[in-house]
């Protein structure tokens, strides 16, 4: 059985997106379909002392260009997103651990939104020991529109079941995919309690999985075995 998950690349994605795509055979960062500003395509979540901060990648967007065209519209971004990481963690456990990982990543100039979440997502797998093999969609022969694309890049993989997320189940074809044999399951993930020095505000939705690593540290990864 050949279990694919799919997903577009974010910015220092959630504790649920690493869970997703430890689960597993094949993780493909849908890399090529329509930016969208309104997504986490371009941005992050972090919790500092006085509560949610955004830390967004600025761009440049001519419609209708595609994830992997969008270009960054001031290389200094890196620096600030440095220094809101600093002050919102720079005395959690985990801390010492991840920064030095950060700075390198941070040290780069990225020229497209996805030379920076591309890497983002590496960082975490890396963090977190998910150790799936990661597949860009730009690099396949799948072609299509939302649903008939998902169901072509699993075909290419030979896939047998596809992890789905509940908002994205809406939209497949169940009968295509069951035709060409492959098994939808559809995944939640609730990230488990961990210890912080605050709770989080009530409204902590798109909380990246920095969050976790800079308060758990090297036993973070533990918390994706809750999925």
């Amino acid at each position: 059985m050949t279990t694919v998950a799919i997903h577009q690349p974010e910015y220092f994605p959630m504790l649920g997106y690493l869970a997703k795509a430890r689960r597993a055979d094949v993780f493909v960062l849908l890399d090529d379909v329509q930016f969208d500003r309104s997504s986490l395509q371009h941005r992050a979540r972090v919790a500092g002392a006085g509560g949610m901060v955004w830390m967004t990648i600025p761009f440049v967007h001519k419609f209708p260009q595609k994830l992997d065209e969008v270009e960054v519209a001031d290389a200094r971004f890196p620096t600030k997103h440095g220094k809101t990481l600093a002050a919102c963690y720079g005395r959690a456990p985990g801390w010492p651990l991840l920064a030095p990982r950060l700075d390198a990543l941070f040290a780069a100039a990225p020229a497209r939104v996805v030379d920076a979440t591309v890497p983002s997502v590496a960082l975490l797998f890396d963090a977190f020991r998910v150790t799936t093999p990661v597949v860009r969609a730009s690099t396949l022969a799948a072609e299509g529109d939302k649903a008939e694309l998902v169901l072509a890049i699993c075909r290419e993989l030979g896939a047998t079941r596809y992890l789905s997320g509940r908002t994205g189940a809406a939209y497949l074809d169940a009968d295509a995919f069951r035709a060409a044999g492959i098994a939808i399951e559809v995944v939640a993930y609730t990230p488990p309690a961990y210890p912080r020095p605050r709770p989080l505000p009530d409204d902590a939705r798109g909380l990246s999985a920095l969050d976790a690593w800079f308060h758990v540290g090297a036993d973070a990864p533990a918390l994706l075995e809750a999925s």
